[in-house]
């Protein structure tokens, strides 16, 4: 009966693990620290599509008000990548800027992955400049996003598209057969 229950155990966690990010996440950034003078929270959309161990994204960034209607302040790419060896956490990098009003000072989140129940969430801490992993320097603050959608818009159609044409070609259900 242990061995059942471990197995069922790591198999659970590897399925965590081996999760495709491709979709639209919605969430929260939060702002610490003295230059935002305490806690602010803000409102946060990320579009992702996962091609293989890479990840590439549209980060949209609100206002601190944010209401129902509103639009995004201004806009990211965005790319990651995950180690051959552990799929997270990863760092999700800031690319160009795309579009909006404003700018953000957000330049790098250390992404991980976490269940609760049936929700599978993505959360960790955000750096205004490129850090390592598992440095000691303090983030500028923390994100918590959970998903909403299974798609993403038309602005990521060349990625999402790329992502079909791969698991056509490689199919992970069934393995290439050897010829003879």
């Amino acid at each position: 009966m242990k061995i059942i229950f471990t197995a069922a155990l790591l198999l659970s966690a590897f399925t965590i693990k081996a999760q495709d990010l491709t979709g639209t996440w919605e969430g929260e950034l939060v702002k610490e620290g003295y230059y935002s003078q305490g806690q602010r929270n803000f409102k946060m959309v990320w579009e992702m599509v996962q091609v293989e161990r890479e990840v590439y994204g549209i980060v949209y960034f609100y206002p601190l008000d944010t209401k129902d209607n509103d639009k995004p302040n201004s806009w990211y790419s965005w790319y990651g990548k995950q180690s051959k060896d552990h799929a997270f956490p990863f760092t999700f990098i800031q690319g160009r800027y795309i579009d909006g009003l404003g700018t953000t000072t957000v330049y790098q989140f250390n992404v991980d992955l976490h269940q609760k129940d049936s929700v599978i969430e993505l959360s960790g801490n955000w750096f205004a400049q490129l850090e390592s992993l598992h440095t000691m320097e303090k983030p500028n603050g923390s994100f918590k996003m959970h998903r909403v959608s299974g798609h993403v818009s038309d602005k990521l159609w060349l990625k999402r598209k790329e992502k079909q044409i791969i698991e056509k070609i490689n199919p992970t259900d069934n393995p290439p057969r050897r010829r003879s």
